[in-house]
């Protein structure tokens, strides 16, 4: 929002707050609401001048002020000038006091700022009453009490609002950090895979070189056997690569970060229920948590997990329930993914861990799914050495059980 914009919103809050009145301890003294506004947006606002604004606002008042005397009690415009001048004098002495005291500087502190705004507040009334009439000890102590009692307000009101800002950015920064353990996790898991690839370009290369070696007498099947190595050892050079950049980025993670298995849980609830608001699924989630552990490859934990709950909730109908189990003896930790979805066909569940498996496939374009698949889960289990087992009944759900070393977790 541009500063002009502001100065004119505030001026605007300010003038029609300020024929909101309250008369304090039953005294003929008349107090406005729109100095607790003026207040507010004073200590919000650290780009707006108090004094600059102080007398805009004053001018708005006094303004707004004489017309409507001069339009309801047949005033004249002399008689309003007379009549609402003490006004302007007040916000003119409130926005220099503000100015010279600097009240923005020590807002945080909560006692000193009070003060000063109850005595700016104060000063700035003692001005405008004797302009006015005469003034006297009795209503010198209704102003400064009213002065505090608006000072307080507005104050509070100002605390409310940075305890609501500081949650917004704090639930924030929570997403994000959400989302970037779940970014790492995912690359992390995929990493595995680039390494376990890296094996099988380096045995191809290695038969396509044999074979080069072994037809040395045959030109034609020579030149294409060692057509063959050269471009495997191109594809090589260019995974490397790749496999280096990432673990770059990753090392930092990899080496320093650890999670405790509650805030794992946590994080991946959180996904879980973004994941159903986003797709508008209706699916009853329930994580059960026995142990927490200082876990340090969490990150394959993040990726198996998750795929898993996304497998369940595809083949779950709204209303149907998820629960995510887990327990831990001395030497495994256990999950257990368990959906009331539609199963999986008996004749087909000894294939589900076949590489390039899927029973998912687009609705609209009939491509196969592409996603980490339970062949990649099972891959990532076997790194971990620890067991993947799964059963299914049609109509009634499936159930896939993880048991994962601790030491495999806890690095």
């Amino acid at each position: 929002m541009s500063k002009a914009k502001k100065y004119l919103l505030a001026i605007i809050a300010v003038a029609f707050l300020s024929e909101i009145y309250f008369f304090p301890f039953t005294s003929e003294l008349r107090f406005s609401v729109g100095i607790i506004a003026l207040n507010l947006i004073i200590l919000i606002n650290d780009d707006i001048s108090e004094l600059r604004l102080s007398i805009l606002c004053g001018i708005a008042v006094f303004v707004i002020r004489s017309i409507l005397v001069v339009l309801f009690q047949s005033i004249t415009i002399q008689g309003a000038i007379f009549l609402d001048f003490p006004a302007l004098i007040y916000y003119m002495v409130f926005g220099f006091l503000a100015f010279i005291t600097k009240v923005k500087k020590d807002k945080e502190n909560l006692i000193k700022t009070i003060f000063l705004l109850a005595f700016i507040d104060s000063l700035s009334n003692v001005a405008e009453t004797i302009m006015r009439s005469n003034i006297s000890f009795s209503v010198v102590k209704i102003i400064v009490l009213a002065g505090i009692i608006r000072s307080f307000i507005a104050y509070f009101i100002y605390w409310f609002y940075k305890k609501q800002e500081l949650y917004i950015l704090a639930r924030e920064h929570q997403k994000r950090y959400i989302q970037l353990n779940k970014l790492v996790s995912d690359i992390q898991a995929e990493m595995f895979y680039l390494k376990k690839s890296m094996v099988d370009i380096e045995d191809v290369m290695s038969k396509s070189y044999n074979l080069y070696e072994s037809y040395k007498e045959d030109k034609i099947l020579r030149e294409k056997t060692l057509n063959i190595s050269r471009e495997v050892h191109e594809i090589k050079k260019d995974y490397y690569r790749v496999l280096k950049g990432f673990e770059s980025f990753l090392r930092n993670f990899e080496n320093d970060d650890k999670m405790t298995l509650a805030d794992v849980f946590g994080i991946i609830r959180d996904n879980t229920n973004r994941y159903l608001t986003e797709n508008n699924r209706i699916v009853k989630m329930h994580f059960k948590l026995k142990d927490n552990f200082i876990l340090k490859n969490y990150y394959y934990l993040f990726s198996i997990l998750n795929n898993l709950i996304i497998n369940s909730i595809d083949a779950c109908m709204d209303n149907d329930s998820i629960k995510i189990v887990q327990w831990s003896d001395e030497e495994n930790i256990y999950f257990e993914v368990i959906d009331t979805g539609n199963g999986i066909e008996e004749e087909i569940l000894p294939y589900v861990f076949n590489p390039g498996f899927t029973t998912k496939y687009d609705q609209v374009t009939g491509k196969p799914s592409t996603g980490i698949g339970l062949s990649h889960i099972k891959n990532i289990m076997e790194n971990l050495k620890g067991d993947i087992e799964i059963t299914s009944k049609i109509n009634k759900g499936t159930t896939v059980k993880l048991i994962i070393p601790k030491n495999s977790l806890s690095g």
